[in-house]
């Protein structure tokens, strides 16, 4: 009895050993195998020369480049210098005939293959952003990018990037304006024969991250736009454009609190002079004179916030009238002052008069 468990156990053993050395080899087979297609793919490629085009009658017609972009945070509207900072998944998709590997003999092909370090070895779509300030690739704790081959020569090329884009804001109705900041991508060298993009049609071709545009202190990202309608007209040819719009609403409850309603108080502040005795010269003119500061001051911080325009914003007309109302309580004191001297002055002569 003791013989025939043992035997059971070895048994167990020696099959649990066979699978894990089965797991390895196959494994290792696989690795050997990606590294064969790789070598083979580069023997002859070289990244100087675009692919051609895939399943058209005109091999030198353009590459048709497939976009999508994960929006991942969305930050920091400068309106001062019309800016805002934002972080994405910039997603591109091609297919390069030299690259697929279908056709190689393998029983079983990968379904792709990852290769995280061969930017430099491959044809990349020139695209750069014609609105970005600055911009940065993410490298810690390594390279935050991959290149993915599919089997019948599809490339995906992804990358996380970190931009400050130009929004030129119109503010003329602030701080109830609506911004709709372009977000554009173009190839730098090639024109519209050499390159067309796309957005990826097969879903939503901008997904962004649960929360992004919820949390932002003065908008709400209510919308994302895109289009194509956005082509480059220059000396050296037509270049095919993409555009992403994000239609930025000011949330107004934050200027309630802190523009509306305090220069409200401050108006009917001032007004609080009509009941003061018009024979109390220091209270009155002090009361006009420091509610009157107090818009100056007011309007300055609200402006120190603002770039200067050269047009008249919504906010302009309010503090203005604002300012209006201060300084016409500050004037009703001088004119009830005056006619006031002068009433004393008639009266005067009349009792003189009499006498």
């Amino acid at each position: 009895m003791k013989d025939t468990i043992r035997l059971l156990i070895f048994l167990i053993f020696a099959i649990k050993l066979s699978e894990s050395n089965k797991t390895r080899t196959s494994r290792y087979s696989s690795g050997v195998q990606e590294q064969e297609i790789l070598n083979h793919l580069l023997k002859n490629y070289d990244r100087r020369v675009r692919p051609p085009a895939f399943n058209s009658t005109d091999p030198a017609g353009p590459v048709n480049v497939v976009v999508n972009i994960m929006i991942r945070m969305l930050s920091k509207i400068d309106v001062v210098n019309m800016e805002y900072n934002l972080q994405i998944t910039f997603r591109e998709e091609w297919y390069d005939p030299r690259l697929a590997y279908e056709n190689l003999g393998y029983s079983v092909a990968p379904k792709f293959l990852t290769v995280p370090h061969v930017k430099e070895n491959l044809w990349i779509p020139d695209t750069f952003f014609p609105t970005e300030k600055a911009a940065h690739r993410h490298l810690i704790d390594t390279d935050n990018m991959f290149i993915r081959i599919h089997p019948d020569g599809k490339i995906l090329y992804s990358s996380r990037i970190s931009i400050t884009n130009a929004c030129l804001m119109k503010l003329k109705y602030y701080p109830f304006d609506v911004q709709y900041c372009d977000f554009d991508l173009i190839s730098y060298a090639h024109t519209m024969k050499d390159i067309i993009y796309r957005w990826d049609t097969k879903g939503d071709p901008v997904q962004r991250k649960r929360g992004v545009g919820n949390d932002l202190p003065n908008f709400l990202l209510t919308k994302i736009l895109t289009n194509n309608e956005c082509t480059s007209h220059t000396n050296t040819g037509s270049y095919a454009c993409l555009r992403m719009t994000f239609v930025l609403e000011r949330q107004i409850s934050y200027y309630m609190v802190q523009l509306y309603g305090p220069t409200t108080m401050i108006v009917i502040v001032s007004w609080v002079s009509f009941w003061i005795d018009m024979h109390s010269t220091a209270g009155r003119v002090a009361l006009g004179v420091t509610t009157l500061l107090t818009m100056t001051t007011m309007q300055s911080a609200i402006n120190a916030k603002l770039p200067p325009v050269s047009y008249i914003k919504f906010v302009d007309v309010w503090l203005g009238a604002c300012q209006t109302f201060v300084f016409g309580a500050l004037l009703e004191y001088a004119f009830v002052s005056y006619q006031d001297s002068v009433r004393q002055s008639d009266r005067a002569r009349e009792e003189s008069a009499r006498k």
